[in-house]
């Protein structure tokens, strides 16, 4: 250090040499330092009332600058007790030591650094009785902070206890809120949901998993998990609400179904709301889903209930606990005449007609209040007065107390109804077609007669009536017409008798009269012989002319039979009799007719066993040719050889047959034996010969008659045209379509057909000329009556006219003598048949008569 002489200032000077490069002194460069710099460097450091701060040469530790000022001498040697010599001596260039000052002698903790590249190091020391008494005051101050913080801790301690506490109740009541709300979503079934539209994922409840049968349970799910299990008809719709909500800022509100993978759907409705970011941009949308698929059963149902009230065909009320009527639907008004308002409020006795009694009325009441239910029927009055029957019924709905909240009545008109039963009843005892009494009523009213009969003594006429040739008529020209001709026959027959006797008919074409209160039996052939002459005039219906007769059978009480069942049997037997003595007339019953009623029933019993027994045979007759006398055809007829009762006559079981059903099989039986018969004919020589074989109405329509055909003329070798096969006109004119495509297909084979008994029905010429026949068979009746009647010889003449002019060849049936047979060949007549050649014969006898005949012609 050296006081300056420009100032007078202590300085500490630093020196250094300049050399040239060849090392030789240039100059010296001195630096000044003043000691107030350090001083201000001293007060800066803030080392306490002892501390002291001293520089030092590095190289002999003299002192060079020291803080505060001391009486000390500078630039001199400290002593070799001083302790920074060895410290330095050992290398250590910074560090900290505790020793008495070498200036004051003041215990100090001196911090020491050597400068870098100055040859000086710098002493900071702390007297140690600054710092005690720095210590004392911080622990004081320490102690003092330490009570405060202490406090204070407490305080907070305190508060963080009462925090923690509120805490923990905040904590216990989230729980709580949460359970509760947990318990709430379940039972509303309602789950709460977050969607970040960013990367699709939904926080969601619980509940809602549940809702969506999600498992197992994650806080944390894929909106397309969701989205899978929405309806497929309802996507679109869903995404469109969504879209929507989100354009407008608007609540979101969608219903929509879910698709259960096990096929049950669900209904859920759908609440949210979007959450927006600074940009406008959709962040997130929160909401909640209900399963409202209870509701939605419930709406449906309360839906379909209004709706079945609504639109119910019946007519309801419902009234309340008083029996005011609270509501009507729309079917009261239209049945009642009234609107809602005319009546809503009213008691429902306005309606009544005042038909039914007080006694059914508290009968009705009282039923309702015990059993809560009542059905009947009652009469009420419509707005415009009139009156009608109702089926009504009343069911009550009590409220919790058990006392009665509503009644709901529903009732309907049953006017049509009991419109309806009387028709039911009227056609359970009359004849639907003709209006008669039919057997049930006439069983009832006939043993009420009976009964009265036996009281006075008096009779009772039952008269049994059958129309003659009525199936000729049905069969020709329709059931249509047959039907008019039975009502017109049903007025014919009231007509005929009393209002008080009874006429039923029994069913097709028979009918039964009641006679009572008669005296004698003269009564019941007056009305007979009354009711042959009105039913046998002529009828006119749809432009034809009609006839048609009776045969009347009659049986008299007590005198025939005692009950109603004997009476009509012996009546139908009496009618049996009536037919047999030539139709048209009336046969009271006597004993004798039993017997052949009984007989009839012995030849069907017969006739369903003749077959198996091989008791039937097939005689032929001659058919020959006018111009040149020789036979050109047979005719097939069956002939039944009873073993007690001989040779039955066809009349006397054909009708039978026909009737039963057995001529299906006997006509079959009948073709494969004339055919065989044919086939052995012609081994014999008689080539060109033809067969006539009868076919019924049951083989024409059983369908299988063009197989048959074929089949025999496999069989035996027939040729076609040597078959031929008549039918009746009645037959042919019954379905006279499905006839046409029959005989079609049998002239298609090669069969000739001809029609059998012409006359004697109701020709239509029109199907006549559509019929593929050869051959028309004028009847018997005709013949038998020419050179007697005029008329029978006009319908010859006609007949033969008529077959010439269609191109139709004319046999004539039944010829006995030789004027029958001279008229006719003089008139053109084709072919003959009749006793005056052959009876029918069997085969050996007809195969020795056609070559007699035939050689000689």
């Amino acid at each position: 250090m050296v006081t300056s002489r420009l100032n007078g200032s202590p300085s500490i000077v630093a020196a250094r040499a300049i050399r040239h490069q060849d090392g030789s002194f240039l100059g010296l460069v001195i630096v000044p330092l003043r000691l107030e710099y350090f001083a201000h460097l001293f007060d800066s450091l803030k080392l306490g009332p002892e501390g002291a701060f001293s520089i030092r040469r590095l190289d002999d530790h003299s002192l060079v600058f020291v803080a505060p000022a001391m009486p000390v001498k500078f630039n001199e040697h400290p002593g070799k007790d001083f302790p920074m010599v060895d410290v330095l001596a050992a290398g250590s260039r910074f560090g900290v030591l505790a020793f008495p000052s070498a200036v004051d002698g003041v215990p100090r903790i001196v911090a020491y650094r050597v400068l870098e590249r100055y040859p000086f190091y710098v002493m900071a020391g702390v007297a140690e009785s600054d710092v005690l008494s720095n210590w004392r005051q911080r622990v004081w101050a320490g102690s003092l902070v330490s009570l405060l913080l202490l406090s204070g801790l407490a305080l907070l301690l305190f508060w963080l206890f009462r925090a923690q506490e509120r805490e923990v109740l905040a904590l216990a009541d989230l729980h709580k809120s949460k359970d509760q709300l947990k318990t709430a979503q379940r039972i509303a079934q309602l789950g709460s949901w977050e969607l970040d539209l960013a990367s699709r994922r939904v926080v969601c409840s619980e509940e809602l998993q549940q809702i969506f049968e999600f498992e197992p349970f994650l806080p944390e799910r894929s909106y397309d998990d969701f989205v899978a299990l929405v309806h497929p008809e309802d996507r679109d719709a869903v995404n469109r609400e969504y879209r929507e909500a989100m354009r407008k800022r608007s609540l979101l509100m969608v219903r929509h179904r879910l698709l259960m993978p096990d096929g049950r759907v669900k209904y859920l409705l759908e609440t949210g709301e979007a959450h927006y970011g600074e940009d406008g941009r959709v962040l997130r949308i929160v909401g909640t889903s209900q399963d409202v698929t209870g509701q939605h059963q419930m709406e449906s149902r309360m839906q379909l209930l209004a709706s079945a009230f609504h639109y119910s065909g019946e007519a309801i009320l419902i009234t309340d606990g008083d029996n005011k009527i609270v509501t009507v639907n729309p079917a009261f008004t239209k049945l009642t005449g009234y609107e809602p308002e005319e009546v809503i409020g009213s008691n429902p006795r306005i309606l009544s007609a005042g038909r039914t009694t007080q006694e059914e009325y508290k009968e009705m009441w009282l039923t309702i209040g015990e059993r809560g239910f009542w059905q009947g029927e009652i009469w009420d009055r419509r707005k415009d007065g009139a009156i009608y029957p109702k089926w009504m019924t009343v069911s009550v709905i009590r409220n919790e107390d058990g006392s009665i909240g509503n009644h709901i009545a529903h009732f309907t008109d049953v006017s049509s109804e009991r419109a309806a039963e009387a028709q039911l009843q009227h056609m359970a005892h009359h004849d639907v077609l003709t209006g008669l009494l039919n057997r049930l009523s006439l069983k009832g009213r006939l043993d009420q007669a009976l009964a009265a009969a036996r009281r006075e003594g008096t009779k009772v006429a039952l008269l049994f009536i059958d129309l003659d040739r009525f199936k000729v008529i049905n069969d020709t020209l329709g059931h249509h017409i047959g039907d008019k001709l039975l009502i017109e026959v049903a007025d014919r027959l009231r007509d005929s008798v009393r209002d008080s006797d009874v006429v039923a008919r029994l069913g097709g074409d028979e009918f039964v009269i009641m006679l009572s209160g008669m005296e004698h039996s003269g009564s019941a052939a007056i009305i007979a012989e009354k009711l042959v002459r009105n039913i046998g005039d002529p009828y006119v219906i749809e432009g034809y002319d009609l006839y048609t007769t009776p045969s009347i059978g009659v049986a008299l009480f007590p005198t025939d039979g005692e009950d109603g069942e004997t009476l009509m049997k012996n009546a139908d037997a009496a009618m049996y009799h009536a037919k047999a003595a030539g139709r048209n007339n009336f046969q009271f019953f006597d004993a004798r007719m039993n017997d052949a009623a009984l007989e009839r029933l012995k030849i069907e019993h017969s006739l369903r066993q003749a077959l198996a027994r091989d008791e039937f045979c097939v005689h032929y007759q001659p058919i020959l040719d006018m111009q040149t006398g020789k036979v050109v055809s047979l005719e097939a007829l069956v002939r039944w050889q009873h073993p007690e009762m001989g040779m039955v006559p066809p009349g006397n079981f054909i009708g039978i047959a026909e009737e039963t059903g057995l001529i299906q099989p006997i006509g079959e039986w009948v073709f494969w034996t004339a055919c065989r018969q044919l086939a052995e004919f012609n081994e014999t020589g008689l080539r060109g010969l033809k067969m006539g074989i009868n076919i019924s109405a049951l083989q024409l329509r059983n369908g299988n008659l063009p197989i048959l055909a074929r089949g025999a003329i496999e069989a035996f070798g027939l040729a076609p045209e040597t078959l031929i096969f008549e039918i009746t006109e009645s037959v042919a004119m019954n379905q006279p379509d499905e006839t046409v495509r029959i005989l079609d297909l049998l002239h298609d084979m090669g069969v000739e057909l001809a029609i059998d008994d012409f006359g004697t029905g109701y020709s239509s010429l029109s199907y006549l000329r559509m019929f593929p026949i050869k051959h028309l068979k004028l009847d018997r009746s005709f013949v038998m009556e020419i050179g007697e009647d005029q008329d029978s010889a006009a319908i010859c003449d006609a007949t033969i006219g008529l077959a010439h002019s269609l191109g139709l060849k004319l046999v004539a049936e039944g010829v006995e003598t030789e004027a029958q047979r001279d008229y006719l060949k003089s008139k053109g007549c084709d072919f003959v048949q009749g006793y005056l050649f052959s009876r029918p014969v069997p085969a050996d006898q007809v195969l020795a008569f056609i070559r007699q005949t035939n050689s000689a012609n």
